[in-house]
């Protein structure tokens, strides 16, 4: 049984199981893909075989779009601000923390206003991983994301600060992702020396994307 197979056992991608074993996905479905498993990679396979047999919901949290589920006050939030940020993104306007926390509490006023940075920030963060899960997945031949999405922009970054019009430094890791996953070299200094202008590139991606349907549909 090859690796990949094991893995198919397991309900897991090659981009999942690259989270939990903190490698590439490309080393992990190079070394998946051989007729003889790396020794390295059936050790890890054991142990997630052994952890699996105990509990088959050993890994649900690997899969795609669990940040989005539960109940906790972050989750709510992301869930009720991914279409919001969507139709922002298909007028190509950027809004601010304030002017988002607001739009939420339009459409659900039994929502506590916030409209702080620090407030919103875990709950654009987990839309930021979610997008970051995405594109690795749909790089991966061995999940059903489609290709198609492997270059979707980070929606997030259209929620700004209203006194610079950019996101908050926690969203640089995200813009980071983006970049590196679109093969862009020097990205480090790059945001350290055109970040603004960085910025603006990634927002105009967003504008110019269409299709949003995998993150309404988690």
């Amino acid at each position: 049984m090859t690796g990949m197979e094991r893995l198919k056992g397991l309900k897991l991608t090659a981009a999942q199981a690259s989270y939990l074993l903190e490698l590439s996905p490309e080393l992990i479905m190079e070394a998946a893909r051989g007729e003889e498993t790396p020794q390295w990679l059936d050790y890890c396979l054991t142990g997630m075989e052994t952890e699996y047999e105990e509990d088959p919901e050993a890994f649900a949290y690997l899969r795609l779009g669990m940040e989005f589920t539960g109940s906790s006050w972050s989750a709510q939030t992301v869930r009720a601000t991914v279409p919001v940020l969507i139709e922002q993104a298909r007028k190509g306007q950027i809004l601010s923390y304030r002017d988002l926390d607001g739009e939420l509490h339009r459409r659900d006023p039994s929502r506590t206003p916030t409209g702080t940075l620090p407030k919103l920030s875990k709950p654009l963060g987990l839309l930021g991983d979610v997008v970051d899960h995405v594109r690795r997945e749909a790089r991966d031949p061995s999940s059903r994301v489609p290709e198609t999405y492997a270059d979707l922009p980070p929606l997030e970054v259209l929620v700004v600060r209203g006194s610079t019009g950019l996101p908050g430094k926690g969203a640089d890791v995200f813009l980071t992702n983006y970049l590196r996953d679109r093969g862009e070299s020097d990205v480090e200094e790059r945001m350290i020396l055109e970040r603004k202008a960085l910025y603006r590139k990634a927002q105009a991606d967003v504008f110019a994307h269409e299709d949003w349907d995998i993150l309404l549909e988690l």
